[in-house]
């Protein structure tokens, strides 16, 4: 079964992060969605825009500071697309990890750009 990856998060990291956040908020009229914890170390404030299925992800820590770019898939089966993709010779970085936000997969593409595939979870809800 072939699942559908969608474009979630647009990953933001800013070297002074209230200031970042006023820019996006005071000068570009992005609305505050949320607050995550996208990795153990890494709390990400969630900005929404007209369009509500790609969401700014605001970070003071770049989890992946050695590489050009970094796009965020949002899919229903991490773990059947990391199979599926792999299948097809994507090299992966990481295999499949729990971290706060759910289930993700790292790999890049042929130029460096990091792509995360990421299955949400609330682990709140029984």
């Amino acid at each position: 079964m072939v699942t559908e990856m969608k474009l979630k998060y647009v990953p933001v990291y800013a070297g002074d992060f209230e200031e970042q956040l006023k820019f996006y908020t005071e000068k570009l009229g992005f609305k505050v969605a949320d607050n995550v914890l996208f990795y153990e170390d890494a709390e990400c404030t969630l900005l929404e825009t007209g369009d509500y299925d790609v969401l700014l992800a605001i970070s003071k820590h770049n989890p992946h500071t050695d590489t050009k770019g970094c796009i965020i898939l949002n899919t229903d089966d991490c773990l059947n697309d990391h199979y599926r993709l792999r299948t097809a010779g994507v090299q992966f970085d990481t295999e499949p990890e729990y971290q706060p936000i759910g289930l993700v997969a790292e790999f890049s593409d042929p130029c460096g750009n990091k792509f995360v595939l990421l299955e949400e979870r609330n682990y709140n809800e029984l």
